[in-house]
């Protein structure tokens, strides 16, 4: 978050020597409060949250001060592929294909795939092997089910590269908050930070 202070303090020179103390205040007031909406509404909304500390380890707050108007929100942890999710974009694979769970797949009841369960654990399972969809050509991993040659279960089906949907609505949520806390947050700091008239 950024702010014209600069300009506006020029525009008020004389009137308040505490105008840049009263705006690094509410900027963080205002980082802090867009803090919590990512932490406790937006992230929440977005994903399926089995660990409430991950969100509240993630985002931390850059303050600002009076040589420096300015305050972040941002990812302590340097977690790439959220920023995938809060953008979209295109998920390419570390080796030669993305593996997208079949229908046949065990997954967890709260989402997620064993380690017995990923495609390099799997494949070193008797009966599991990749081959071609014999309707589309498409590349897939496939365990037999008996011990006969049918049928096979669909484990993973592999596709070059994959679209990552937008799901995180990070900066936009960030950028409302921002623009309803900002206001209030200066007034609140600039009459607190007002000298007071002698008796």
């Amino acid at each position: 978050m950024t702010s014209n202070a600069s300009a506006v303090q020029k525009a008020m020179q004389g009137f308040s020597k505490q105008f840049p103390f009263a705006m690094s205040q509410a900027l963080n007031d205002t980082a802090f409060a867009v803090r919590k909406q990512i932490v406790e509404r937006t992230y929440p909304e977005a994903f399926n949250v089995r660990n409430s500390v991950f969100p509240k380890t993630m985002f931390r707050v850059e303050k600002a001060n009076k040589k420096k108007l300015q305050a972040a929100v941002f990812d302590r942890l340097k977690k790439d592929y959220m920023v995938d999710q809060a953008k979209g974009g295109i998920k390419t694979p570390r080796g030669s294909n993305i593996t997208i769970p079949g229908k046949d797949l065990k997954q967890r009841a709260k989402g997620g795939v064993t380690k017995a369960n990923k495609p390099r654990n799997l494949l070193n399972k008797k009966g599991v092997f990749k081959t071609k969809s014999t309707r589309s050509g498409q590349p897939i991993i496939v365990r037999r089910a008996t011990k006969k040659r049918y049928p096979l279960q669909m484990m993973y089906i592999l596709e070059p590269s994959g679209v990552i949907r937008k799901r995180f609505d990070f900066y936009e949520d960030a950028n409302a908050t921002a623009r309803r806390e900002i206001n209030k947050a200066f007034t609140k700091r600039f009459k607190a930070a007002k000298p007071k008239p002698r008796k």
